[in-house]
């Protein structure tokens, strides 16, 4: 008989003989279930093997992906997981590839109708057969990360994550899942293209918990250097030393003293050559041939205009100060202004280089060379979320973005507010009083409701989403009478919808988690309808009322998910969307047609991911800054040629910062770096295609046709 000491020791052997080398050492606290990634490797046909990280301090599973296969199945649905106990799944990861990586996960229901999964940017959306919900996430090259998702997110409710240290921007599509009906789990990993974004990734565990992993410990080497630059990357034009950025300044300065806009322009930056009525404000005019913008003083005028035109680009700095060898000193009269405290304390190197050079009047040179630079570029519109100030000091026309669009206390799906609810009326006229101070202002052309609502992501159904859970509200009263009023009685709507309801009342506490019938859908997509209607009507009223003089430049889609963006188009002056494409802007003929309105794209960029000083390549992609400038000749010509096209708005003056934006992008889409040096390959083609917009969009000159080789698109 064997002693209480061997059978210890034996059963000690035991657990380290079966412990899978690349778990960690110390489980992380509040870990509920640990992923066996010796089976995981098992059943896999990515392509992997065990490394040793020191990083990690042990063997960790490398897996890289091939074009047609980046699939890493977690769980095949039928391991009984008690998901309803955890919060958090994380995953340890590190990778060396040159550009950021993405992990999308994706949760399977075990039964259950799935559906399409759709995402900005991306010209085919996943099949039916796709996952019931994802979350894009990404990671910085070279950096121990804990990827984190919170499990409150598999509600699909909110489309993007909070930050996390380390981890970059989080973006969830599709529609709601119970976590006790999750069955498969996976991570499809990309950018996965032949022949140079094969992607590799090192895994050093994945589990549930219960509270948020431990952080970190430093890294041996700094990721952000003094000047906001990343560390891991050499480039052309990187900046070593104060000398060097007092140097590259002095550049842009100079290259800032510009005489204006061409004499062929209005003092708006219309076309003299082709005038209307004046008006004194911006307005729209169709000509027979093709929709114009006319400015005030009656000139035909397309907007070319920048977005996020402002003298900051910072970043999130809370829980992730050790990825930074130099911080500006928080207590110095100058450079405090570097920081911003408000839910996620940020820094912005743009400022604190600025602050270097120019010292306490660093403000007033930033705008002397933006408004120089924006002339000299032949950029005739401040767009979207800029320095509106700045614009009306320097007489340049700009945009609005109107802020906290009416919301009501009950959200009925994302951000889709209790339409019938009568705060939502008050609501319209609470925030239509913000138009009050700028309504007698001639260099606003106009203004967008809002920006890309989250309800619009993905072909929804509102309505029957609103049934997903059981919260009472105005709007389903008011569903309950008009179907009353088109069943009779409840007999045949219960026939109808396959339920049991008593009376219609019953309505307002029923919840449905997949169709009941095809009628009860198509139900809920025509009231849906009726919705968007009320929506949109309510606060378009009411701006007008206090602003008769300026544009309704409309919602800003994110793309035309589905026909209720199209019934919001009758009470805007022009229809806005965010045109994310490649190589030319979305279709926009359709949009035209059936809204009978003018159309302005109001974002859209490319981005290189590997030859210059950040990792991401935004929603679109180019494999170099000289391909960047002629993706912005061939969008922009190909675009303002057609008839319905009236401006066209680049996403974003500056580069975003490496170690991510309050939300996580890290994006190189500026005009300009940190360290405010142009972008010569793009600025140079943007300036040509702006001198040429109004002989293109008339047909006297041909649009620019050269096409860029198309890469993948490294966004979050």
């Amino acid at each position: 008989m064997k002693s209480l000491k061997q059978i210890t020791g034996f059963l000690l052997l035991s657990l380290i003989l079966c412990y899978p080398a690349c778990q960690p050492e110390k489980k992380d606290p509040g870990q509920v279930y640990q992923f066996d990634l010796q089976e995981i490797a098992k059943t896999t046909s990515l392509t992997h093997e065990w490394v040793k990280n020191p990083d990690f301090g042990g063997k960790c599973l490398s897996v890289t992906v091939a074009e047609n296969n980046n699939e890493l199945v977690l769980t095949g649905g039928t391991d009984r997981i008690d998901w309803p106990v955890a919060n958090y799944l994380v995953c340890e990861v590190w990778h060396d590839n040159p550009y950021s990586l993405l992990l999308n996960l994706q949760f399977f229901r075990k039964t259950g109708h799935e559906s399409m999964v759709a995402r900005q940017g991306v010209e085919t959306a996943e099949a039916s057969a796709g996952p019931r919900l994802s979350c894009t996430i990404g990671i910085l090259p070279k950096l121990k990360t804990k990827m984190v998702f919170p499990l409150s997110h598999l509600d699909g409710q909110q489309i993007f994550l909070g930050r996390q240290p380390r981890q970059l921007k989080g973006t969830v599509s599709g529609r709601r899942i119970d976590p006790a009906d999750v069955g498969k789990v996976s991570i499809r990993i990309t950018p996965a293209m032949q022949p140079d974004f094969l992607s590799k990734v090192q895994i050093n565990a994945v589990y549930l918990s219960d509270k948020l992993p431990d952080p970190y410990e430093k890294p041996a080497h700094a990721v952000v250097d003094s000047f906001g630059q990343w560390t891991a990357r050499d480039w052309p034009g990187k900046i070593h030393n104060s000398n060097e950025l007092l140097t590259a300044m002095d550049k842009t300065h100079r290259l800032a003293q510009t005489p204006g806009f061409p004499d062929e322009w209005s003092r708006y930056g219309g076309w003299k050559q082709l005038q209307f009525k004046a008006k004194g404000f911006f307005y729209t005019h169709h000509d027979g041939k093709r929709w114009w913008l006319v400015d005030p003083d009656g000139y035909a005028f397309l907007s070319a205009g920048v977005d996020c035109v402002r003298d900051n680009a910072s970043g999130v700095l809370g829980g992730q100060k050790e990825l930074f060898s130099w911080l500006p000193p928080e207590q110095d009269s100058v450079f405090a202004a570097a920081y911003s405290l408000g839910r996620l304390q940020q820094v912005d190197f743009l400022k604190a280089n600025l602050m270097r050079v120019y010292g306490a009047g660093w403000k007033e040179k930033w705008e002397e060379i933006t408004v120089g630079l924006m002339k000299r570029w032949r950029v005739n519109t401040v767009a979207n979320w800029s320095d509106n100030d700045m614009a009306r000091r320097n007489k340049m026309p700009y945009v609005l973005n109107m802020n906290d669009f009416p919301g009501t206390p009950t959200k009925l799906y994302r951000d889709f507010p209790d339409v019938f609810d009568p705060v939502y009326q008050q609501e319209a006229q609470r925030f239509a009083q913000q138009l009050a101070s700028v309504k007698d202002d001639p260099y606003l052309i106009g203004y967008f409701l809002q920006n890309e609502p989250h309800w619009a992501f993905g072909d929804n159904n509102l309505a029957f989403e609103m049934f997903a859970a059981a919260t009472p509200s105005f709007s389903k009263k008011e569903m309950a009478r008009w179907l009353q009023k088109k069943y009779g009685n409840i007999k045949m709507f219960n026939e109808s919808w396959k339920q049991r309801l008593k009376d219609f009342s019953a309505l307002e506490s029923l919840v449905l988690k997949d169709r009941p019938s095809d009628a009860a859908w198509d139900d809920c997509k025509a009231f849906s309808g009726m919705m968007v209607d009320r929506y949109v009507e309510t606060v378009c009223n009411e701006v007008k009322k206090v602003d008769p003089n300026h544009l309704n430049l409309g919602m800003r889609y994110a793309w035309i998910s589905s026909d209720l963006c199209y019934r919001a188009g009758a009470w805007f002056d022009v229809f806005s969307i965010n045109g994310y494409s490649n190589p030319a802007p979305p279709p926009t003929e359709e949009i035209a047609r059936r809204s009978g309105k003018p159309v302005i794209i109001g974002e859209w960029h490319f981005g290189s991911a590997t030859d210059r000083g950040l990792p991401a390549t935004g929603i679109q992609g180019a494999e170099s800054q000289t391909a960047r400038g002629e993706a912005y000749r061939y969008y922009f010509e190909q675009g303002i040629v057609r008839p319905e096209l009236i401006g066209i708005h680049w996403f974003q003056w500056n580069d975003q910062p490496v170690f991510g934006r309050f939300d996580g992008e890290n994006y190189n889409i500026g005009f300009l770096d940190v360290c405010m040096q142009p972008y010569a390959e793009l600025t140079g083609q943007a300036t040509i295609s702006h001198e040429r917009m109004y002989r293109v969009a008339t047909g006297s000159e041909d649009p620019y046709a050269g096409k860029i080789r198309k890469v993948p698109q490294i966004y979050y």
